[in-house]
């Protein structure tokens, strides 16, 4: 079950992109930013950055070394937005439908290690916050991840 608390999501996002920042590899840059002037949510604090780094994580393993990834927070309009987006190999169009499946792995992965579950788990965190998750990907351009919550 989720715990739900009251926490800043800009200073969240600036936590997590500091620590992340950390694991990349070569001259990779995690690029962070924060829109609209609301920073309180209301989420599960844990379930969200599991979620998180296992998306920034992904971008890392799965791009260049002169990559920049980004990650956007936005609350506006009574909803909250998280998105991470790089410019790594893409997830091929045939993959993408069983992109959350336990222990699925894309086929252009090859080499790259991984056990197939962080998607799956992601995808089951933020549906025990009552969020959603989408992702928009090229092969060998660019994925974006969007993390939804509707304020209630």
């Amino acid at each position: 079950a989720a715990t739900f608390t009251d926490f800043n999501l800009k200073e969240f996002g600036e936590e997590i992109t500091e620590e992340m920042q950390l694991l990349v590899k070569g001259a990779q840059i995690i690029s962070y930013s924060h829109i609209g002037k609301e920073t309180e949510v209301t989420l599960d604090k844990n379930l969200l950055k599991n979620s998180v780094v296992n998306l920034i994580t992904n971008a890392v393993k799965y791009s260049g070394e002169n990559a920049k990834i980004e990650f956007t927070t936005e609350i506006n309009k009574g909803a909250c937005t998280i998105m991470v987006k790089d410019n790594g190999i893409g997830i091929p169009k045939e993959d993408q439908k069983y992109l959350f499946d336990a222990f699925f792995r894309a086929h252009n992965t090859g080499s790259i290690p991984g056990t197939g579950l962080g998607l799956n788990i992601v995808a089951r965190h933020i549906s025990l916050m009552g969020g959603e998750i989408t992702f928009n990907s090229t092969v060998n351009k660019r994925t974006l991840f969007t993390l939804l919550f509707e304020k209630t």
